[in-house]
């Protein structure tokens, strides 16, 4: 049974890790489409941006909050310089992005990321709004009103776009990383009973 509260890390980092499974659960089905080529350069409209800067938007801004955080810069420099910045040449750089980034946040502690948070009135965080407008607020106003929204925007975008253009996914490819561990182990054996 679930716990009836939800520490801070469980709810930013563990929602930032979700988002980017789902990420990477339907990056990896579009990487085998037989258009997959065209597809890193598909776009949902002439005025949105491709599939391949959904994605690196999605993992840059993941990384970054799970930074701003824990106080601490997660990727050296030269390193971000060469993960996530600049475009992404094929298949093999965009999914290694998003593997990226997930390793960078299963390495935050979820007890220092809990205690900044906890400590006295809390943890400012910088919150940008559009490209003009950055603020300092409560790290929980940063995470719930501007970093979720913004993980997933860019992660349903990058479903959007695959879908529209013909990729076998579904709900269930959204949902799955988000279920329980004991619902989705449970899920995979009866897979697997019925296919033996």
């Amino acid at each position: 049974m679930a716990s009836s509260s939800i520490s801070f890390y469980e709810y930013s980092i563990g929602s930032y890790t979700k988002a980017l499974k789902v990420l990477l659960r339907i990056l990896t089905k579009a990487s085998t489409h037989p258009d997959a080529a065209s597809l890193l350069d598909a776009r949902l409209a002439p005025d949105m941006w491709t599939l391949a800067h959904q994605v690196q938007i999605a993992a840059a801004f993941a990384v970054a909050l799970a930074e701003a955080l824990v106080g601490a810069q997660l990727v050296a420099w030269n390193e971000r310089r060469d993960s996530f910045g600049g475009d992404d040449k094929g298949w093999a750089d965009v999914l290694a992005r998003v593997e990226k980034a997930l390793a960078i946040l299963a390495e935050v502690d979820p007890a220092q990321a809990d205690s900044r948070v906890a400590g006295g009135e809390g943890l400012k965080l910088p919150m940008r709004v559009g490209s003009e407008f950055t603020f300092q607020v409560p790290a929980a106003d940063c995470v719930l009103t501007n970093g979720l929204p913004n993980v997933f925007f860019h992660v349903y975008t990058a479903y959007a776009i695959l879908r529209s253009r013909g990729v076998e996914i579904g709900k269930k490819d959204v949902l799955v990383p988000f279920l329980p561990g004991y619902v989705a182990d449970e899920m995979a054996r009866m897979q697997m009973a019925e296919t033996a």
